[in-house]
């Protein structure tokens, strides 16, 4: 699994391809392997957690759910963690996840239920023991946040932490956890003290939608940072800013394929604002893809993408 942290830090140099929550569509996964496999030796991927979970219903009563949007689908998440490590592998040093609230869910967060009961049960009863242990193992070395020289800050949800240095973000164990209290970020401003309420931090970290722009800015400052981009809600366009410091996308989940969007940056580039960040240059759709026309069938189909092969070096065979 590689040196476990909670903080990844990016290079300086390369692109990077970022998206976030696709919940267990493979169709989309696939898309974003063939948009970062145009980007050569230099290229770099960066999940920003919620990779698992999908819908589990049949595709024809999708109508019957107002919330869900766009193409219909069926959960998928064993092939795509199947495909992320096999990425992993092939490229190592190359392709990073971050912890979502769904991830977490496995490993002593609080269980989700967007669409059953206990989604986390339900995936590790498709896995099997063998297959479950394999994820309880890789998700508890999936850091919460990512940050690169050209200024930014990764992170699943808005990084609600008044941290004083980065590194702090190492005293949190992620089997502990206590809900977010959304009145008071204050409540989880670290400090040089042992008590630090890190099981506050992390529920925090993990569940919040969004920062006002003043506090956007105490957080960055501190590290050195001018710009935070996250997912966790879903944006009807595919991106919001608030302020500018920050950048909310949605790639996957809740969206039309028209609307999906990426990140697509240059690691020795300096971003100083969100106004850096253009639609059509960094801000990138999903679809069509960067060397096939998208299909229009609505069925639950997916884009060939001969690359991604079962091994049993990365994790065990497992059933989709």
């Amino acid at each position: 699994m590689g040196t476990r942290t909670k903080l990844l830090r990016l290079p300086d140099r390369g692109r990077l391809l970022v998206a976030t929550d696709l919940h267990g569509n493979l169709r989309d996964f696939l898309a974003l392997v063939a948009h970062f496999e145009t980007l050569g030796s230099d290229g770099h991927l960066l999940f920003l957690g919620d990779l698992i979970h999908g819908p589990q219903i049949p595709l024809e009563r999708w109508p019957d759910y107002p919330n869900l949007r766009g193409r219909p689908y069926s959960d998928q998440s064993p092939a795509i963690l199947l495909g992320v490590s096999e990425l992993m592998s092939r490229h190592p040093g190359r392709v990073f996840a971050l912890l979502g609230n769904h991830e977490h869910a496995h490993i002593g967060g609080p269980r989700t239920s967007r669409f059953v009961r206990d989604e986390a049960a339900a995936l590790e009863q498709r896995l099997g023991i063998e297959n479950s242990s394999w994820l309880s193992e890789f998700v508890a070395g999936l850091p919460l946040w990512a940050m690169a020289p050209c200024g930014l800050l990764f992170s699943h949800a808005a990084p609600a932490a008044l941290l004083n240095e980065p590194n702090e973000l190492e005293r949190i164990d992620y089997r502990r956890y206590d809900r977010p209290r959304s009145d008071a970020l204050d409540a989880y401003r670290s400090s040089d003290k042992a008590d630090l309420d890190a099981a506050a931090l992390l529920g925090q970290l993990l569940w919040s939608k969004s920062l006002p722009p003043l506090l956007a800015r105490q957080v960055l400052d501190p590290l050195g940072l001018t710009l935070c981009i996250y997912g966790h809600s879903v944006i009807p366009a595919g991106y919001q800013t608030i302020g500018a410091q920050q950048l909310i996308m949605s790639s996957s989940f809740g969206m039309e394929d028209a609307y999906k969007k990426i990140l697509c940056l240059d690691l020795a580039a300096k971003y100083p604002s969100v106004t850096a960040l253009r639609l059509g240059h960094e801000i990138v759709p999903l679809y069509p893809l960067p060397s096939a026309s998208s299909s229009h069938d609505r069925r639950d189909t997916a884009p060939q993408q001969p690359g991604i092969r079962p091994t049993r070096s990365t994790m065990p065979r497992i059933r989709a």
